[in-house]
């Protein structure tokens, strides 16, 4: 079995791996000694998720019909940021996808926040923070403003439960949202 490949980066998690080439040709050829490989061990690659991905970014500008991929719950795809030099132009990074997005806002929903009104806010954040410190660990190292939306939906869960909790904030979400910010500072 003979494992020429040219000097390539290789990320592996488990069955999944991405490897990183200069050119398409190198991408194909790689690809293609990798199926001779697999076939040599009895095993194949997957049809639909084994694909080459353009990275497009400030530098690398071509038009190519795949400029994303998913890898263990990141989304990596250009993004329009402000680049370290402070120009804002197209970078490619690694973003939370949406599945675990989803499922994290469907675990904080499932917990039904709002109806434990017998619970003080300390009891509700005990409950919240290894969930929330967990999920803020893996996915805000590379992008953590692409967190934000998801994270809103756990304010949104303490707004409700403040407005079932207290007569005077129900109907009134401002109310309990400015409630919710001088108990944040």
């Amino acid at each position: 079995m003979v494992r020429n490949f040219p000097r390539a980066p290789f990320e592996r998690y488990a069955d999944d791996g991405t490897i990183h080439c200069r050119t398409k040709e190198e991408a194909l050829w790689i690809k293609e000694k990798l199926t001779c490989i697999f076939e040599e061990c009895k095993l194949e690659l997957h049809p639909v998720k084994t694909r080459i991905v353009y990275c497009k970014d400030k530098e690398r500008n071509i038009n190519e019909e795949l400029t994303e991929f998913d890898f263990l719950g990141y989304t990596f795809k250009a993004v329009y940021i402000k680049c370290r030099d402070g120009k804002i132009r197209h970078n490619f990074i690694a973003s939370v996808s949406k599945t675990p997005s989803k499922n994290f806002r469907e675990k904080i929903k499932a917990m039904e926040i709002h109806k434990k009104t017998g619970c003080k806010i300390d009891i509700i954040a005990e409950m919240i923070n290894p969930l929330v410190r967990g999920w803020m660990n893996y996915f805000g190292k590379f992008n953590p403003s692409a967190m934000r939306g998801t994270l809103q939906c756990i304010e949104k869960r303490i707004i409700k439960w403040a407005m079932c909790k207290y007569k005077n904030f129900r109907g009134r979400r401002r109310r309990a949202e400015k409630w919710l910010c001088t108990i944040r500072k």
